[in-house]
């Protein structure tokens, strides 16, 4: 299983290759799909929320990439 890490910086094309896409591009393009936002905005959103919400059930749960 494939995690993306909200606190670190994130290598999406890394990611895309680890999880089975033959380019980012398409990562991308389904990752939209099926959440509504981009990978990146999808982060941002995740890193607010845990800036607003400090000791959050969520906020050790690194988030699904597959």
């Amino acid at each position: 299983m494939f995690a993306i890490n909200p606190a670190g910086p994130i290598d999406w094309g890394d990611l895309a290759a680890g999880a089975g896409y033959f380019d980012q591009a398409h990562f991308g393009h389904e990752f939209r799909a099926f959440t509504g936002l981009t990978p990146t905005r999808y982060v941002e959103v995740r890193r607010r929320f845990l800036r607003e919400h400090p000791g959050h059930a969520l906020d050790s749960w690194p988030l699904p990439a597959d």
